[in-house]
């Protein structure tokens, strides 16, 4: 009898990790749905436009790297286009630049004036700015892309932490890439 508790609390427990790695696979990892956003125009994504541009600039002073490199200047401008998106103000992530042989650079972004952090402003545009250090000759090639946040500004804590909290959440598989021609 003792053998067939331990063997029944042996199987309640597996049973029991089973379910929860199932469920940090279907929360955690990400998928991807990328959408190719043509040059100069701008990407939609859960009701936020998405604008970037990318050009050389000059290196930082105190800048310890030679020739070889080319510092690129990264703007991204997001746009609450109806009320129902305005609390959409996360900032994206994964963001990098790519060559056409699938190198990736990571590009460091800060927001550039006042964040909110309950509500955008509908139609008002939001600036974020990045550095990207690439190899001189892909300089004129890397496209930029980056995942924009799912996170919304009234989403109770608590949802981001249940399986039916998670289960509400829309999904972060958005991708956008920038042309750059």
């Amino acid at each position: 009898m003792a053998a067939a508790a331990a063997l029944a609390c042996l199987l309640t427990t597996a049973a029991h990790t089973y379910d929860s790695h199932l469920f940090y696979e279907k929360v955690a990892e990400e998928e991807t749905k990328e959408t190719v956003v043509p040059a100069g125009q701008a990407g939609k994504v859960n009701g936020i436009e998405w604008r970037a541009a990318m050009e050389r600039t000059k290196p930082p002073a105190g800048n310890t790297h030679g020739p070889e490199v080319t510092w690129l200047k990264v703007d991204i401008t997001r746009k609450a286009v109806d009320e129902k998106s305005a609390t959409m103000v996360a900032e994206p992530h994964d963001v990098q630049v790519q060559d056409r042989s699938g190198r990736i650079w990571t590009v460091p972004i800060e927001p550039v004036g006042d964040r909110p952090t309950d509500k955008l402003v509908v139609g008002r545009e939001y600036k974020i700015q990045g550095l990207a250090i690439v190899p001189t000759a892909v300089a004129d090639e890397v496209e930029l892309s980056f995942r924009p946040s799912n996170y919304r500004s009234d989403t109770p804590i608590d949802d981001l932490f249940t399986r039916e909290g998670a289960a509400k959440l829309v999904p972060d598989v958005d991708v956008l890439r920038f042309k750059r021609r």
